[in-house]
């Protein structure tokens, strides 16, 4: 009685240590893409920092993360999945220098359908992505100076 469960067990074993292993690069990509934001925004203007650095008891944003895979897995297939988990250490690991830079950049698989469903239907990644929609952020953004500043212009 109790075989068919240790066999369902045992062949999904790997695919859960699988998902582990990609769930905690998932989220030391988004620590590592989200100190260097934090770097960036605040060489360009210190009135960042306040919005973008997270506080000692920000929201844990580990359950979007797992919807997010479990979108693109479903969506895209697990290669896709482990794809975009690469670009994303490959892009984490670069400095920030201008938007433009940073937009010219981007590994085909983050400018997916699948990837922006799965990011609208499961939201932010981090503290610093949620905060990049504020009324806060956005104002500093609308400023001329600031976006010449983030866009690579001399200021």
């Amino acid at each position: 009685m109790f075989r068919p469960f240790l066999a369902l067990a045992l062949m999904t074993a790997p695919a859960l240590a699988q998902t582990a292993d990609q769930e905690a690069r998932l989220a030391d990509a988004v620590a590592a893409m989200e100190a260097q934001s934090l770097a960036f925004y605040a060489s360009i203007d210190p009135r960042f920092v306040p919005i973008l650095t997270p506080p000692e008891d920000a929201p844990d944003f580990s359950d979007n993360r797992r919807c997010f895979m479990a979108r693109l897995e479903e969506g895209g297939g697990p290669d896709m999945l482990e794809d975009y988990i690469t670009a994303l250490e490959e892009i984490s690991a670069t400095e920030i220098t201008t938007l433009l830079d940073l937009g010219a950049n981007v590994p085909e698989v983050m400018m997916s359908d699948v990837v922006f469903a799965a990011s609208s239907e499961c939201g932010s990644l981090s503290y610093s992505t949620s905060k990049m929609v504020t009324p806060e952020f956005l104002a500093l953004m609308d400023e001329p100076e600031v976006m010449n500043a983030l866009m690579g212009q001399a200021r």
